[in-house]
């Protein structure tokens, strides 16, 4: 069953992403880290440390149901 919220009393289905990718990275040198637990390990300042996240979401149906 699909979760929904309710809006304008109308009940909204919740879109959940279908995958999310964090890289960790050395910004300065480009060196990108297994995990998180590498890249806290590496003890990076905060001019130094990036971490990017990528949400890849489901394709939408933008023309409705009545298309």
């Amino acid at each position: 069953m699909t979760k929904t919220i309710k809006v304008d009393g109308k009940d909204v289905p919740i879109i959940e992403p279908t995958e999310i990718i964090t890289t960790y990275k050395n910004a300065k040198t480009g060196e990108i880290y297994k995990d998180e637990a590498a890249y806290k390990a590496a003890n990076l300042s905060k001019d130094e440390g990036q971490i990017d996240v990528k949400v890849i979401m489901p394709p939408l149906d933008l023309l409705g149901e009545k298309g």
